[in-house]
């Protein structure tokens, strides 16, 4: 047993769990032995990602024959196991059980032995978690049981924050206090907690809904470089999520792409986390941005309603498979979708433009449909939304929606201003979106020289972006303007995207592809494409040939 144990360990620090499951599960077929029950927590432990289920069983048994230091490891993965196979209330009963079993205990020199009040820190804070979960407890407000109590002052101050920032979000307030709690909450090292790095990823998220896109890129990069060397599949999958969520909103969707694949693949190692369903949302929203419906579609099919549908993450799969929807012409489907997106924002207390714009959508689906009153009605709640909120970039993308329903005078300066205010968020395909409506009006007011212009910025920015069907729709309004659109370049340096003339730069100064991996935060895969697909525009068959023709370029 001792040596099926000690490969189990070793297998763990190889990364490799499941042989690590399989060689404890043979240890635990021996003949019984004094250690049996140490060994049903490290089987549990082993197996608590991608076997929750069997974790449950296997944590249970041990739990009561342990030590406090042992139950303490033991009792916060059995209730994230819990959660996982949909037991969020017996994951719940759990945390309060062991918490009135610490604070009950009357034993000063164990408090110093064992970190009591971190410990029972740690239990609480994944017991609010667990309430952000559940759409009926979701008003948490720091009273009661669920309450944080005082352990590490500034660590506490940091997931209070986070947390508050999470519900804040939600509820009518402005986007500059959000997200000062975000800042609060992420401001100083990741900590290798998963509890708390789940903390911490709400505050991300958050930040990210107040549009402060370059200052929530600059934090992932310093919690990155911070957790280089870190192992903690909590951490990575939080690295990722910002780095999509930021690149899908800022217009790099090659970056959003390859950032959303890892989330997805990071989030997926754990069976029945609710993360995968806002993963999946990340990497079908770039999809269809790219027109890559085709793979769209069978990634959709790997939701799973009965397990995710309950859970908040799912309405923004809702809204992913509404823009695939509209994208495909299906404006009834694509209505009902934003519909039911609504009705669920509102009951989780989250009906924010900010964190998912259904009512812009929605707007444009009836508007497709011949709904021009309900289009302006809703479109004129969500621009008052918008406002209170105090986003540039959720607010560029209402006053864009306003302009097109109410159009003439009133929709041109709309637009105009929904153009600047993108810009200022930095936020390129939005502003690709806007320039080609501001376009439109423009052209429909008298403008016509004027409007083939901004159209024709908004063909050029979205081709930057890599957005294959709002460049086919601005090349058409183009067209229908009277204008003959510039031709895409397919061949020589101009035709490189973003991503395959910073790869190829960083090749042709000797970086390997491991090396340009790193530098560009992407799968050596990726580097491998794009270096590929450069040396085919560029013509050229391999490394050597790319310093005479990239010399100067900035990388």
């Amino acid at each position: 047993m001792g040596a099926l144990r000690a490969a189990a360990r070793l297998a763990a620090a190889r990364g490799d769990s499941e042989r690590a499951v399989a060689y404890l599960r043979r240890a635990l077929r021996e003949p019984p032995s004094s250690g049996r029950e140490i060994l049903l927590a490290e089987l549990g432990r082993a197996e608590a990602p991608a076997h929750p289920a069997a974790a449950v069983r296997h944590l249970c048994a041990s739990l009561s024959t342990l030590t406090v230091p042992a139950r303490l490891e033991v009792v916060p993965v059995l209730a994230d196991a819990l959660e996982r196979c949909q037991r969020g209330c017996q994951a719940a009963e759990l945390l309060d059980h062991e918490d009135r079993l610490l604070t009950a205990s009357d034993r000063p020199g164990e408090d110093a032995a064992f970190g009591l009040h971190n410990a029972v820190f740690g239990l609480r804070l994944q017991r609010v978690l667990i309430e952000l979960e559940d759409v009926n407890k979701r008003p948490w407000t720091g009273k009661g049981r669920a309450a944080l109590p005082a352990g590490d002052g500034r660590t506490r101050e940091r997931a209070a924050a986070a947390v508050r920032s999470a519900l804040a979000a939600g509820r009518v307030a402005d986007a500059a206090t959000v997200a000062s709690y975000a800042r609060d909450a992420l401001d100083g090292p990741l900590p290798q907690d998963g509890v708390l790095t789940r903390a911490m990823a709400q505050a991300a998220l958050s930040l990210v809904w107040c549009d402060q896109l370059a200052e929530t890129a600059r934090i992932v990069d310093r919690l990155s470089e911070q957790t280089r060397w870190c192992d903690g599949a909590a951490a990575r999958t939080l690295i990722s999520m910002g780095r999509c969520e930021v690149a899908y909103r800022s217009g790099d969707l090659p970056g959003a792409l390859d950032a959303g694949r890892r989330w997805l693949d990071l989030a997926s190692a754990f069976h029945g986390n609710p993360m995968i369903p806002l993963a999946l949302a990340g990497v079908l929203r770039v999809l269809v941005e790219t027109g890559r419906g085709e793979e769209a579609e069978p990634l959709l099919a790997l939701a799973e309603h009965e397990r995710y549908g309950d859970v908040w993450q799912w309405t923004h799969l809702l809204e992913a498979r509404a823009r695939m929807r509209l994208a495909d012409g299906d404006h009834a489907g694509a209505l009902e979708d934003l519909l039911e997106c609504g009705r669920r924002q509102t009951a989780w207390q989250m009906d924010n433009p900010g964190i998912l714009p259904w009512r812009s959508l929605a707007a444009l689906a009836h508007r497709a449909l011949g709904h021009s009153d309900r289009a302006a009605r809703l479109a004129h709640q969500e621009l008052e939304q918008a406002e209170s909120w105090g986003a540039p970039r959720t607010l560029g993308i209402s006053l864009r929606t306003a302009a097109v329903a109410v159009r003439g005078r009133e929709g041109l300066k709309q637009s105009e201003t929904s153009v600047g205010l993108l810009e200022e968020a930095g936020a390129r395909l939005e502003q690709a979106r806007s320039l080609v409506e501001y376009g439109t009006l423009r052209f429909e007011a008298g403008h016509v020289r004027l409007g083939r212009e901004t159209t024709r910025r908004g063909l050029d920015l979205a081709r930057q972006c890599g957005a294959v069907g709002l460049a086919d729709l601005a090349r058409e309004r183009l067209q229908a303007l009277g204008a003959r659109p510039r031709r895409t370049p397919t061949a020589g340096i101009s035709a490189l995207t973003d991503r395959e003339r910073r790869a190829a730069v960083l090749a042709a100064r000797g970086l390997t592809n491991r090396e340009i991996a790193d530098t560009l935060f992407i799968t050596q895969r990726t580097v491998e494409n794009h270096l590929t697909s450069g040396f085919r525009k560029l013509g050229i068959t391999g490394r050597r040939e790319l310093a005479p023709l990239l010399d100067g370029e900035p990388s």
